[in-house]
């Protein structure tokens, strides 16, 4: 990706513009209540979309703009970004990653100086392409937090921006409007803005605001508007544009930025079932980056995906994949293979199905589609090829085992089936016995701790508020029977699958609503707030004995106890650097160490 040389020049007269603005939004009359209904689009409005597609589950389709799929709606990664203009009526922005970043935002910057704005896109960059430079997009969403739509089978991701390969962030414009100063509402809680720039680890108006920029109450819930917070409005893209150049913060054109934007394809034709990402990108002989080259494709490319094997791993914009599609040409027949990192597909494969792979009585039994499909299987963490163990009947299964599975009709292969089985029979197919968490989640689920569904523990995933209150009943061994029924909490249903957990979670004052009478059962559930619901249900009260965690400022206040009480009994431990990140949202499988630990005091 090339370094572009960052525009910096007309700062003084950028800052006395912004102090100007600033000015005004102060004059008598110009401060508007934080609640006021909004009549224009906004940064936080842009953020809650991604949370809100994250929480209810948006599915991959290319090509996808917030149409709906079954009980929920799909997207592609721009077009998550695309869904939130057309649901508010506006005229939308442009439709792909590249032109999102061309034609959409108005300045930008590395991750190393992300500004604290809400709604802002983050992007990871296409190293094979340098007209078209951006591969994927997504949302920033606050602290230190993205949401995207990632690809087909992986759907909307909650994760790091440091991580999945971001490089850049962009301030969207396309009539979006910034927060200003002042308090404002946004997911569920009150954040505090100074010079369009969210306010972290400080006091504001007597309320503590924790690492994450939510302002909290003594007891640890969040703060709600009560008709005293106000804020001096939202002012443009532009605005805030001005003011971080001022700063020094960003530049004013994307890194790599170039013309026009193919990668937006609608009603693709019949005779094709993928499309090219990049520019240039090589049709080989053989899925090695060494063989020969057939030919060169542009985006945009139409090709009929006939097959996929598994060849030379290749990396591209920090992700990587040893999976390549068999392709031919529609316009002149030409056959090749391509990385699948630079294909989308559009349409139904020609390749033989994955097998399913199942377990009974003590055995692991394999199942193609049809009988004229061979299956090959390795069990060492290697690929499975044509010259791997062929599948003759039921293997038997003396512990915890991680298989690689494909299926072989007339020398095509299918997409390799990865599956954990465990000892217990349970079958997993996101992770394998080699990763750190495998233990904890094996003795969870065989406690019936934990659940699955579909096949997926999802142990990177955030686990929400409902979940644990329902991990929490689970390891009580409670009837939740007797606690079903209405409940406090507008946004928790008395026919949802969490709601009789909740109910008992609150009866047993182990966890609290989170104000005007909510529960956020979807929003995630962080580090410290685990520790203080694990805290009470154990009766722990911390004795002084544990060491400090280096990153102790940044646990609150009202979890601190909590969070050292844990670590004297060894339910926490803490991270690399002897870190607890306690605003971190916990994942299912932390979670699994945690309450096994406890499970264990």
């Amino acid at each position: 990706m090339t370094t572009l040389r960052r525009t910096r020049g007309r700062r003084l007269l950028a800052f006395l513009l912004s102090l100007a603005l600033a000015a005004a939004a102060a004059l008598p009359g110009f401060s508007m209540n934080v609640s006021a209904a909004e009549t224009t689009i906004t940064s936080f409005g842009l953020a809650q979309q991604g949370l809100t597609a994250y929480r209810d589950g948006w599915v991959y389709v290319y090509g996808s703009k917030g149409a709906p799929y079954g009980d929920t709606r799909s997207s592609d990664c721009a077009g998550l970004l695309y869904s939130y203009f057309t649901d508010n009526g506006v005229p939308p922005c442009a439709g792909g990653a590249s032109s999102q970043v061309r034609l959409n935002t108005v300045w930008h910057g590395t991750l190393d100086e992300l500004p604290r704005i809400h709604g802002l896109s983050v992007t990871v960059p296409d190293a094979y392409d340098t007209e078209y430079p951006y591969s994927h997009v997504g949302i920033y969403v606050g602290n230190n937090m993205a949401t995207d739509n990632s690809a087909p089978g992986v759907n909307m991701r909650y994760r790091s921006v440091y991580q999945g390969g971001w490089t850049e962030w962009h301030l969207f414009d396309c009539g979006l409007q910034y927060p200003s100063n002042g308090w404002y509402e946004f997911d569920s809680g009150m954040v505090h803005y100074t010079d369009y720039q969210y306010d972290v680890n400080t006091t504001v108006d007597g309320y503590t605001i924790g690492e994450d920029g939510f302002a909290r109450n003594a007891d640890g819930s969040l703060v709600q508007n009560d008709g005293s917070l106000t804020n001096s409005g939202f002012v443009s893209a532009s605005t805030v544009a001005a003011y971080l150049e001022s700063q020094g913060i960003g530049y004013s054109v994307g890194a790599g930025y170039g013309g026009g934007n193919q990668d937006d394809p609608d009603d693709p034709p019949t005779n094709h079932n993928g499309v090219v990402t990049g520019s240039g990108v090589n049709v080989r002989s053989q899925a090695t980056t060494q063989s020969f080259v057939v030919t060169t494709l542009s985006r945009g490319t139409q090709v009929h995906v006939t097959g996929q094997v598994n060849g030379q791993p290749v990396l591209s914009g920090g992700l990587s994949s040893s999976l390549w599609y068999q392709i031919t040409l529609p316009s002149n027949g030409v056959t090749g293979y391509i990385s699948s990192l630079f294909v989308e597909i559009t349409g139904a494969l020609d390749t033989p199905d994955a097998p399913a792979i199942t377990w009974e009585d003590g055995y692991v039994l394999m199942t193609a589609a049809s009988e004229e499909e061979e299956i090959f299987y390795t069990e060492d963490g290697s690929q499975p090829t044509a010259e791997s163990t062929p599948y003759t009947g039921p293997i038997y299964l003396a512990g915890g085992t991680t298989f690689k599975v494909i299926s072989l009709l007339d020398g095509q292969t299918s997409q390799v089936v990865t599956a954990t089985v465990l000892e217990n029979g349970s079958v997993f197919t996101d992770f394998t016995t080699t990763d750190w968490f495998y233990s904890s989640v094996e003795e969870a689920v065989d406690l019936g701790l934990f659940e699955g569904s579909d096949g997926k523990m999802r142990p990177l995933d955030t686990i929400s508020r409902a979940e644990f209150a329902k991990v929490l009943a689970n390891l009580e061994g409670v009837d939740l029977t007797a606690y079903e029924g209405a409940t406090l909490y507008s946004d928790v249903s008395e026919s949802a699958w969490y709601a009789s957990a909740v109910n008992w979670a609150t009866a047993e004052g182990l966890m609290n609503g989170v104000g005007n009478g909510t529960f956020s059962p979807n929003a995630p559930i962080t580090r410290e707030q685990i520790c203080v619901t694990l805290a009470r249900y154990m009766g722990l009260t911390y004795q002084g004995g544990a060491q400090a965690f280096a990153d102790d400022n940044l646990i609150s206040s009202w979890a601190k106890d909590a969070v050292y009480a844990c670590r004297e009994n060894g339910i926490v431990n803490g991270m690399n650097g002897n870190n607890f990140a306690p605003k971190d949202p916990a994942s299912r499988a932390q979670t699994c160490t945690m309450v096994l630990n406890a499970y264990y005091v």
